[in-house]
């Protein structure tokens, strides 16, 4: 039975993440990651998508661009951007996500840990609300993190790179979860 569009939020999570090194870091907000999740998410009615990030200036720079198409502007001219923008949430810690308690975790990495991997097309089966979870930089730092439910199973590909962009990843995942 496929999930409805009120089940199944993403959040992308932009600390704690991995540095190139393995230390715990931040990373920065991309305009165009806000962009991309929105109009993957929408594709696929998928909503509430959470950017989580500590600092004010982050959130600022988030709400400043978001309310150029809510508010203003950029909405007049491109409604659409208006409709998907309407998603996003910004909140300063993983914590801070409205319900968080309430939703099943799925983590998502190149290489998650052995025995909790599961297959992205299993989530629809399962009753209850879903949060999938990505992470920038080296990906999410899990142990700062509450435990997860499980991990989708990694995207493989054939070529020698097993970094893919977060908004690739986002999309592929969307897709095999076949949510609809």
């Amino acid at each position: 039975m496929p999930l409805s569009k009120n089940e199944v939020a993403v959040a992308l999570v932009h600390h704690p993440v991995l540095t190139r090194t393995g230390e715990t870091g931040t990373t920065a907000i991309t305009s165009i990651d806000v962009h991309d999740f929105a109009r993957s998410c929408a594709f696929y009615s998928v909503a509430p998508v959470y950017l989580v990030h500590p600092a004010d200036g982050m959130h600022a720079l988030i709400h400043d661009m978001t309310d150029y198409y809510l508010n203003g502007a950029g909405g007049e001219r491109n409604p659409n951007r208006r409709e998907v923008l309407q998603a996003i949430k910004c909140v300063k810690s993983f914590e801070e996500i409205p319900g968080l308690d309430q939703y099943k975790l799925w983590y998502t990495s190149a290489t998650p840990p052995e025995g909790m991997v599961i297959d992205p097309s299993e989530i629809p089966k399962l009753d209850g609300k879903h949060l999938i979870v990505f992470g920038t930089g080296w990906g999410l730092d899990a142990k700062n993190m509450p435990d997860a439910n499980g991990w989708l199973s990694p995207i493989e590909g054939v070529g020698k790179v097993r970094h893919l962009s977060v908004r690739a990843a986002l999309a592929i995942y969307l897709d095999r979860l076949k949510i609809g």
